[in-house]
Protein backbone atom coordinates (compact mmCIF):
# COMPACT_ATOMS: atom_id res chain seq x y z
CA UNK A 1 0.00 0.00 0.00
CA UNK A 2 2.89 2.41 0.57
CA UNK A 3 5.57 1.40 -1.84
CA UNK A 4 5.28 4.59 -3.12
CA UNK A 5 6.82 6.03 -0.26
CA UNK A 6 9.05 3.43 0.77
CA UNK A 7 10.35 1.81 -2.67
CA UNK A 8 9.10 -1.90 -2.50
CA UNK A 9 10.57 -4.11 0.47
CA UNK A 10 10.10 -7.14 -1.30
CA UNK A 11 12.02 -6.80 -4.29
CA UNK A 12 14.77 -9.42 -5.17
CA UNK A 13 18.04 -8.64 -4.78
CA UNK A 14 20.55 -9.71 -7.82
CA UNK A 15 21.99 -13.13 -6.28
CA UNK A 16 25.42 -13.30 -7.74
CA UNK A 17 28.02 -15.92 -6.85
CA UNK A 18 31.63 -15.41 -7.02
CA UNK A 19 33.79 -19.15 -7.41
CA UNK A 20 37.61 -18.76 -6.82
CA UNK A 21 40.02 -19.66 -4.65
CA UNK A 22 42.08 -16.42 -3.90
CA UNK A 23 40.88 -15.31 -0.86
CA UNK A 24 41.65 -11.13 -1.46
CA UNK A 25 39.90 -11.30 -4.48
CA UNK A 26 36.60 -13.04 -2.94
CA UNK A 27 36.08 -10.49 -0.23
CA UNK A 28 36.98 -7.54 -2.11
CA UNK A 29 34.33 -8.89 -4.57
CA UNK A 30 31.75 -9.56 -2.00
CA UNK A 31 32.70 -5.84 -0.70
CA UNK A 32 32.10 -3.77 -3.41
CA UNK A 33 29.60 -6.24 -4.54
CA UNK A 34 27.50 -5.46 -1.09
CA UNK A 35 28.05 -2.36 -0.93
CA UNK A 36 26.27 -2.37 -4.40
CA UNK A 37 23.04 -3.88 -3.28
CA UNK A 38 23.60 -7.44 -4.25
CA UNK A 39 23.30 -10.67 -2.74
CA UNK A 40 26.64 -11.96 -2.86
CA UNK A 41 27.40 -16.04 -2.55
CA UNK A 42 30.96 -17.28 -2.62
CA UNK A 43 32.61 -20.65 -3.33
CA UNK A 44 36.22 -21.67 -3.20
CA UNK A 45 36.62 -24.06 -6.25
CA UNK A 46 34.57 -25.67 -8.80
CA UNK A 47 32.50 -28.20 -7.28
CA UNK A 48 31.73 -25.73 -4.10
CA UNK A 49 30.75 -23.66 -6.89
CA UNK A 50 28.33 -26.34 -8.83
CA UNK A 51 26.79 -27.38 -5.77
CA UNK A 52 26.19 -23.96 -5.09
CA UNK A 53 24.44 -22.97 -8.44
CA UNK A 54 22.83 -25.56 -8.72
CA UNK A 55 20.91 -25.03 -4.88
CA UNK A 56 20.90 -21.48 -4.87
CA UNK A 57 20.35 -20.61 -8.20
CA UNK A 58 22.06 -17.40 -8.67
CA UNK A 59 21.68 -14.55 -11.06
CA UNK A 60 25.31 -14.47 -12.26
CA UNK A 61 28.25 -16.12 -11.53
CA UNK A 62 31.79 -14.89 -11.45
CA UNK A 63 34.20 -17.49 -12.46
CA UNK A 64 37.71 -17.74 -11.79
CA UNK A 65 39.29 -20.62 -14.16
CA UNK A 66 42.62 -21.59 -12.31
CA UNK A 67 41.24 -23.39 -9.34
CA UNK A 68 41.42 -26.66 -7.62
CA UNK A 69 39.46 -29.90 -7.08
CA UNK A 70 37.27 -28.67 -10.13
CA UNK A 71 38.56 -25.46 -12.69
CA UNK A 72 36.12 -23.09 -13.82
CA UNK A 73 35.79 -24.48 -17.51
CA UNK A 74 34.84 -28.13 -16.01
CA UNK A 75 32.30 -26.77 -14.12
CA UNK A 76 30.92 -24.31 -16.06
CA UNK A 77 30.22 -27.21 -18.80
CA UNK A 78 28.80 -29.23 -16.05
CA UNK A 79 26.57 -25.99 -15.10
CA UNK A 80 25.65 -26.07 -18.60
CA UNK A 81 24.45 -29.39 -18.45
CA UNK A 82 21.98 -28.67 -15.70
CA UNK A 83 18.41 -28.24 -17.05
CA UNK A 84 17.37 -25.12 -14.64
CA UNK A 85 21.03 -23.68 -14.67
CA UNK A 86 21.60 -23.33 -18.24
CA UNK A 87 20.47 -19.53 -18.01
CA UNK A 88 22.58 -18.35 -15.47
CA UNK A 89 24.89 -15.22 -16.83
CA UNK A 90 28.31 -16.18 -16.18
CA UNK A 91 31.53 -13.58 -16.23
CA UNK A 92 34.60 -15.29 -16.50
CA UNK A 93 36.87 -13.36 -14.18
CA UNK A 94 40.51 -15.15 -14.80
CA UNK A 95 44.55 -14.42 -15.42
CA UNK A 96 43.74 -16.63 -18.14
CA UNK A 97 44.08 -14.48 -21.51
CA UNK A 98 45.05 -17.69 -23.93
CA UNK A 99 42.58 -17.61 -27.31
CA UNK A 100 41.78 -21.44 -25.96
CA UNK A 101 40.18 -20.87 -22.75
CA UNK A 102 38.18 -17.63 -23.98
CA UNK A 103 37.04 -20.02 -27.04
CA UNK A 104 35.72 -22.83 -24.80
CA UNK A 105 34.38 -20.65 -21.93
CA UNK A 106 32.70 -18.65 -25.33
CA UNK A 107 31.63 -21.99 -26.60
CA UNK A 108 29.44 -22.56 -23.01
CA UNK A 109 27.83 -19.41 -23.68
CA UNK A 110 29.11 -16.63 -21.28
CA UNK A 111 28.38 -13.14 -21.02
CA UNK A 112 32.17 -11.47 -20.98
CA UNK A 113 35.62 -12.77 -20.15
CA UNK A 114 37.71 -10.20 -17.98
CA UNK A 115 40.97 -11.23 -17.82
CA UNK A 116 42.92 -10.29 -14.44
CA UNK A 117 43.75 -7.69 -13.31
CA UNK A 118 40.86 -6.49 -13.58
CA UNK A 119 39.68 -3.12 -12.96
CA UNK A 120 36.72 -3.22 -10.27
CA UNK A 121 34.77 -0.10 -11.50
CA UNK A 122 34.53 -1.49 -15.02
CA UNK A 123 33.36 -4.85 -13.61
CA UNK A 124 30.40 -3.51 -11.75
CA UNK A 125 29.36 -1.49 -14.87
CA UNK A 126 29.29 -4.87 -16.73
CA UNK A 127 27.22 -6.10 -14.13
CA UNK A 128 24.90 -3.26 -13.73
CA UNK A 129 24.31 -3.18 -18.15
CA UNK A 130 23.89 -6.72 -17.59
CA UNK A 131 20.99 -6.74 -14.83
CA UNK A 132 19.16 -4.14 -16.51
CA UNK A 133 19.31 -6.60 -20.07
CA UNK A 134 18.09 -9.19 -17.87
CA UNK A 135 14.89 -7.21 -16.65
CA UNK A 136 14.06 -6.02 -19.90
CA UNK A 137 14.09 -9.11 -21.57
CA UNK A 138 12.00 -10.10 -18.85
CA UNK A 139 9.20 -7.63 -19.20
Amino acid sequence: MFEFLFGNKKAKKTKILIVDDEPNIVQTLKDRLEMNEYAVLTAENGKEGLDTATAEKPDIILLDVIMPIMDGHEMLEALRKQPDCEDISVIMLTARSQTQDIARANACGIEDYIVKPFDLSELLEKIERLVEHKKAVLK
